[in-house]
């Protein structure tokens, strides 16, 4: 069984006994793949290009969305149905902060990525087109401008993400998850949780 998470930029696949692996999505030859593959998708493009693919199973139907909410991610239903309880985070291009008690969505919110954030600062001013400093200590007041832009990004994320964990544990995932654990030590990262919440999908349509 292949599952995949199709991205924006990127097709992601989990295989037993291959693991996690990626390609470029405007690289991507569908008939490199002739085994069954079961996905979900937030790339239209490619949603509506594998519909006439036999092979390929789109999971998105088999979701129930008022579970959640209509509009949301479905990458980000398949993260939070991973978990029973947890606040789950996906540190990828943006943001997402969720909470799930006895698996129920008890609600989320959305923060732009770092790479989003930088790029936004730099537009300001060509002056804060600087990278973050994620050694930064969030307890002492920045005094340089690197420092500042660090803090203003990460502080406010930081203290919603220890609030909200108080009382549960918390998971991170995304391509920024390494970037954020050391602000949260006590987190789980978790780079296959998409992949574990794809295969609940699974196992509710069986």
């Amino acid at each position: 069984m292949i599952l995949c998470d199709i991205g924006n930029t990127h097709f992601f696949f989990f295989e037993e006994g291959r693991g996690s692996y990626k390609h470029k999505a405007d690289a991507f030859d569908i008939s490199s793949i002739s085994e069954t593959v079961y996905f979900i998708s937030v790339n239209h493009y490619w949603e509506k290009r594998l519909e006439h693919e036999e092979n390929w199973i789109n999971l998105r139907e088999c979701v129930d969305f008022s579970a959640f909410y209509e509009s949301m991610g479905i990458d980000r239903i398949a993260c939070c149905m991973a978990a029973e309880n947890a606040l789950i985070i996906d540190a990828g291009s943006a943001i997402t902060v969720d909470r799930m008690e006895q698996a129920h969505h008890r609600g989320g919110y959305i923060y732009p990525g770092f790479a989003a954030l930088e790029k936004c600062y730099k537009s300001i001013s060509p002056r804060l087109g600087v990278s973050f400093n994620f050694d930064i200590d969030l307890a002492i007041i920045p005094k340089n401008t690197r420092d500042a832009l660090s803090y203003g990004a990460l502080a406010p994320l930081v203290c919603s993400i220890r609030e909200l964990s108080q009382d549960s544990s918390v998971i991170i995932t995304g391509g920024d998850a390494e970037k954020l654990h050391p602000f949260v030590p006590h987190a789980l990262i978790d780079h296959e949780l998409v992949f574990k919440g794809i295969k609940k999908i699974i196992e509710g349509i069986a």
